[in-house]
């Protein structure tokens, strides 16, 4: 169990900085509230997007707990699965240039604390795609795999998941509040480039050790 609890500890803060970093809607918004309002608001959006992909990451792993004896019977199978739409997604990513046309209202100047954070979660939530990414990522590294269910290394795990995210959000503005002046679409989409290699290189590993392993 201490072995399970200390990798699940550590590819959760993987995971959750895997899932958060694409510079999709909310990176952008975030970057956009960053740059007008100060660090605080970007932390707030990305506070909000760290609960929301850990509620859909919450999601999977419950569903994924419950098949849990298919999925370590099809392990080699979902990796490569995993493995190929982490290859596709960076592959998109990589091709996409980021837009600043995120749900932002441009008055919303005036959002207080829990405004910011409320359509953070929201924005993020309405893109129920981020769950073929934890499935991608779970069957990849193998993330969800004790028999029987323990809700305790559930609340750990999805812990580490948030932490993770968080940790992304707080560099990115981090980031933006230091360079703020010189950060622009091209700048972004550059970003997303390095990303998607990043992506591109954990589907590829992911792939090789399904196919060449053992």
């Amino acid at each position: 169990m201490k072995d399970v609890l200390l990798q699940n500890a550590f590819l959760g803060v993987i995971i959750g900085i895997l899932t958060s970093c694409p510079m999709g809607p909310v990176g952008v918004l975030c970057v956009r509230r960053t740059l007008s309002r100060g660090q605080n608001a970007g932390m707030l959006t990305g506070l909000g997007a760290a609960l929301s992909d850990t509620t859909y990451a919450s999601i999977v792993y419950l569903g994924v707990g419950l098949v849990i004896s298919l999925i370590e019977t099809y392990q080699s199978v979902l990796t490569i699965v995993g493995s190929l739409l982490i290859l596709a997604f960076g592959i998109f990513l990589y091709a996409t240039p980021p837009r600043y046309d995120s749900k932002d209202n441009e008055k919303s100047s005036q959002y207080n604390t829990w405004q910011i954070l409320v359509s953070s979660f929201f924005l993020t939530l309405s893109n129920p795609t981020i769950i073929f990414f934890f499935i991608a990522f779970f069957g990849r590294y193998n993330f969800v795999h004790q028999t029987p269910f323990y809700w305790g290394v559930f609340v750990y795990s999805m812990c580490f998941i948030f932490i993770g995210a968080l940790l992304w959000w707080a560099l990115l503005t981090t980031i933006v509040s230091l360079f703020r002046k010189k950060i622009g679409l091209a700048s972004l989409r550059t970003f997303n480039q390095l990303v998607a290699l990043v992506f591109i290189v954990v589907a590829l590993i992911g792939l090789g050790s399904a196919l060449f392993g053992k």
